[in-house]
Formats: structure tokens, sequence, C-alpha cells
């Protein structure tokens, strides 16, 4: 199976050049292209959200926005329509996961995570997370890595799926908030960066800045869990005569799931 997380870029007033309606065929080659089984993305506002929904006609799109009325960005899951949807829902990184808009008060905005379960064509089930972590402290990140967690481990309870946790996590692979997550500190189901499957890839950056930069940032990730086998692992720096689609690189993957790995309780 191929997956993607790929933060796209909000329509910003001052990006200028670089609005949505200027890069969004881009967008859609990438989404539409690269064959992935589930796609993450990120900072998706709802007019995005319905021009994909048009323009990715393979792929059903799931997920809510972080809020209802200011600074609507959703984290939503696109899973290729060979695939089945079992459940899926959204939960905030907050006191309250339940609550829309809810947020920490030292937590720029309010941040989110979306959930799936998803039945494979083969067979295979596995649960997917997507999500976008506080830009400014990292004590709100750390945060909102606990969180997901906590509810990773309430999951995990119920039954043993394979997982796999993607976003921007806007911390650098040496920060303490990817040193804890990878080390098995807020969840008790290891899981394994795929950059660690392929190191070379921790000293390329995942920022374009719309430049197509290779040195900078490293901040998007892919986590999964030991049920699956990585075959490999590629940041794609697809542009148009110098156009990129998003500030970031998406980043892609292709997975394996071992045999005897879908159990549950």
């Amino acid at each position: 199976m191929k997956v993607m997380t790929f933060n796209l870029r909000t329509d910003f007033l001052l990006d200028i050049n670089n609005r949505w309606n200027k890069r969004k065929e881009i967008v859609y080659d990438i989404l539409n292209n690269n064959d992935c089984d589930i796609i993450g993305v990120q900072e998706l506002n709802n007019k995005m959200f319905k021009d994909i929904s048009k323009e990715a006609p393979g792929y059903n799109i799931i997920g809510s926005p972080r809020s209802l009325k200011y600074f609507i960005e959703r984290n939503d899951i696109l899973v290729s329509k060979k695939h089945k949807i079992l459940e899926y829902s959204t939960f905030w990184l907050s006191e309250d996961p339940e609550k829309i808009g809810s947020a920490i008060w030292y937590s720029v905005y309010p941040r989110i995570c979306t959930t799936a379960l998803i039945r494979l064509n083969d067979g295979n089930i596995v649960r997917v997370y997507n999500t976008h972590l506080d830009f400014l402290l990292s004590k709100a990140r750390e945060y909102g890595l606990k969180k997901i967690g906590e509810y990773m481990d309430k999951q995990h309870e119920k039954d043993n799926y394979p997982a796999i946790l993607m976003g921007d996590f806007n911390a650098s692979p040496t920060s303490k908030a990817i040193k804890n997550f990878s080390e098995g500190k807020y969840s008790s189901k290891k899981f394994i960066a795929l950059q660690d499957q392929k190191k070379v890839i921790y000293n390329m950056s995942t920022m374009s800045k719309f430049k197509g930069n290779k040195k900078g940032l490293h901040i998007d990730y892919i986590f999964v869990t030991e049920e699956f086998k990585v075959l490999d692992t590629e940041i794609l720096e697809y542009n148009k005569n110098g156009k990129y689609p998003s500030d970031h690189y998406p980043m892609i993957a292709k997975l394996d799931i071992n045999k005897n790995a879908n159990t549950s309780k």
C-alpha cells in the first residue's frame, strides 16, 4: 500500500502569487497521479475541501474543521475508493476532545486529529491518524502528542489493528516531542518513523517554502506500528516549471503489512 502526508498550505492572502487558485492544479496532479491508498492532508480550508472533493474523484474525503467560525482548517484523510471506511471521527487535542473548537490555553489555534478505521481491498484493516501540531510552543506539541497517544491506547484496548500516524508535527527529529513519541512515552503501542528506515531523509527539508529548498526544517512525519514493513520512503519535489504546490513537500511511503497482523480482542 502507498500512503502520503501533505501539508497543502492554506489559502493565505499574503502568499500573493502562491494563493490556492494559482497552484491547485499542481496539487491535483500529486493527489491523482501517485496511486496512493491513503493521504493525510493538513491546512485544508472549506474552499480547498470543496475543490479537492471535485477534482480527486478517486477518493472519499473524511474529517471535520477544527472550528466553526474562525481559523477554519481541516486535517482530512483521503481514502481510495478501492477501500472501505468502517468508521471515522475527529477529536480535539484539549481537555474536552469531543468539544468542537476546544483548545488548551497555550495553543495558538485549536488542534485536531482525524482518525479512520479502514478495510483495505486485500482484507487487512488499519487505523489511520492525521494531525497538525502547534507551530509556536514545544509544550503544546508535546501535549498534543500525549492526547493522541491516550486516544490510541483506548482504541488499542478494543482491538490490535496496525496503525499509521501522519502529519505536520512542527517539530524537528531531535525535539523532545518526536523523541518521546518514538521511544513509546506517549503510547503503549510502539511506532516507528519511516525516516528511521531511510535515515538520509532526515537531512532533507520537508518544506519547499514555494522555492524548492533542499535544506531547512524537517517537520513532517509518517509513523507506523511494528506490523508494517517499510518498502520505501520519498519526499516528492514535484513542481511545474519551478511552481510548487505548497510550502511543504509531500512525503510518500510504500508499505506492506506482515501476515497475521490483523487481530482484534
